[in-house]
């Protein structure tokens, strides 16, 4: 099972905007491109979906303030949670 086009658009837009920022250490930026990279070509492994899970748990406060479809990222954690645990 792999991400439809819609969630890997809300998930990828999401972590670009939060992880883009100066503030993020450079490992982290590093690790969401590979992550992004992955998405695009279809090779996540459960590792990249844990990671995922992770990073969008820990900015689940910024759902609420700075996006407007929260209710499409928690469906995208729900789904990023199960293909973890494949």
């Amino acid at each position: 099972m792999l991400y439809t086009t819609e969630e890997a658009a809300v998930i990828c837009g999401f972590l670009n905007a939060h992880l883009a920022q100066a503030g993020v250490e450079a490992s982290v930026r590093k690790r969401n491109a590979a992550f992004q990279r992955g998405v695009v070509m279809g090779t996540l492994q459960p590792d990249d979906y844990r990671w995922a899970e992770n990073v969008l748990c820990f900015l689940k406060p910024c759902w609420w303030q700075l996006h407007e479809d929260h209710r499409a990222l928690e469906n995208a954690l729900l789904k990023t949670h199960l293909l973890a645990q494949e």
